[in-house]
């Protein structure tokens, strides 16, 4: 089987350079694990926690791929975004200034004026953040246009400073957002505090994820979705692909959307791994689990999403709830984080309430996948390229591409790297 790109992976990044690469005419094959797609929606979906400016850029790119309005107009944000527990404080992150600077201050924090300049700081570091993201890129048949260097340098780190007595509420809102198991790595840090203010966006009349937007517009443009557990990477001349149990399947272009190293390590199962695929930092896996709770018994005033932290990274976790759609005593709560592995049931909730919570069930969450694993997983450092040089392009997008810069800027870079590869294999021009 022969196609125009190959997708290694449907994480975020994976399904949306996907979306943009079928929108611009050519055909696309995306190769998943089968037991990532079989996993429940809520812990495939992140954006439980992450901030998404619903009236701005991602906006655009969900016009740019022709998402139906319905669907558009579906994505509405919750009043509180997210809301932070420390052992002191109990911080609700609103798009409300005023309203933060207000709680700081009750709480002993910081003063005003320290809150105000931080915030200030924050929103003019995740203003410049985002325009290096953004390039109005556009397609014409036929062109064949070397890469720009721009494409191969992730962004650089920001420098963001904040208030001492600040520092446990930034690092664990932080760590949550970008994925990082410490915040000292992370790439954006004002795009990730500016993205919690703005709100978490998602589909509660059409019952679509995010996620499942593009797995639908990528399915709706012709391209195809399909699923393998092992498999090599194999290079004809000018074309590059995956040789499965049976058959091969080759492209004139390789995507990588998955953890480097994991799928390395898949691959040695059978195959020799190719030389430019490098080792990088694994994740730090820390599988979420879910609970089935009756809703009278949660701790009262726990947001939908939640992060609490007592201090320490290795401590912090994160909640959301979400409605059971047939009973409405009955919620579903998603729980992640470093603080998640060896712990109880009970000990999940520590700093939320004091008394025990008798109807919290775990439910099976299903298999966990191997090599395609979720944009939510924790990630290291990397330093790995946007595009690795050969005569048939490899694109890596994604978090191993620029750990810390969150969900938002996962999509930008998504975008860019795939009009820039469609622009060079002769992709018809997108009209937004």
């Amino acid at each position: 089987m022969r196609c125009d790109v190959l997708v290694l992976g449907s994480t975020l990044a994976g399904l949306v350079a996907a979306t943009y690469l079928a929108r611009a005419g050519l055909r696309v094959l995306v190769i998943e694990e089968e037991a990532h797609a079989k996993r429940p929606p809520a812990l495939r979906e992140p954006f439980l926690l992450s901030g998404l400016d619903s009236s701005g850029l991602i906006r655009r790119v969900l016009r740019e791929v022709a998402v139906p309005l319905r669907e558009q107009r579906e994505m509405q944000a919750d009043d509180i975004a997210t809301q932070v527990v420390l052992p002191g404080a109990r911080i609700d992150v609103t798009p409300d200034r005023e309203a933060m600077i207000a709680e700081f201050v009750d709480y002993g924090m910081c003063d005003a004026d320290s809150a105000a300049a931080w915030l200030d700081a924050s929103d003019a570091a995740a203003q410049d953040a985002r325009a290096n993201l953004w390039e109005d890129l556009t397609l014409s048949r036929g062109t064949r246009l070397g890469l720009p260097r721009s494409q191969a340098t992730p962004l650089a780190p920001q420098e963001l400073t904040c208030p001492p007595t600040l520092r446990p509420f930034a690092d664990s809102l932080i760590a949550a957002l970008s994925g990082l198991a410490n915040p000292e790595t992370c790439t954006a840090p004002g795009l990730l505090l500016r993205c919690a203010r703005e709100g978490i966006y998602r589909m509660p009349d059409a019952g679509t994820s995010f996620l499942d937007l593009f797995r639908q517009r990528i399915t709706a443009l012709h391209g195809e979705i399909r699923s393998a557990s092992a498999f090599g990477i194999v290079a004809d001349k000018n074309e590059i692909g995956i040789e499965p149990a049976r058959g091969q399947m080759m492209a004139r272009a390789l995507i990588i959307a998955a953890p480097h190293e994991t799928l390395r390590r898949c691959i040695e199962e059978t195959h020799e791994p190719p030389a430019w695929l490098t080792p990088s930092p694994p994740p730090l896996l820390t599988p979420p689990r879910i609970f089935r709770v009756e809703r009278d018994e949660l701790p009262p005033g726990l947001a939908r999403r939640a992060i609490v932290s007592s201090g320490d990274l290795d401590s912090l976790r994160w909640l959301s709830r979400s409605p059971d759609p047939t009973n409405e005593r009955v919620e579903w709560l998603v729980v992640g984080g470093p603080g998640v592995e060896g712990r109880g049931t009970q000990q999940l909730l520590e700093g939320l309430t004091a008394f025990p919570i008798e109807g919290m069930v775990p439910a099976d969450p299903g298999p966990a996948p191997r090599w395609d694993l979720d944009t939510s997983e924790l990630r290291a450092q990397s330093n790995e390229p946007i595009m690795l040089r050969q005569k048939a392009p490899v694109v890596t997008v994604g978090p191993d591409l620029g750990p810390g810069l969150g969900f938002e800027a996962q999509i930008l870079q998504a975008r860019r790297a795939a009009l820039t590869l469609a622009r060079r294999l002769g992709g018809r021009r997108l009209n937004p």
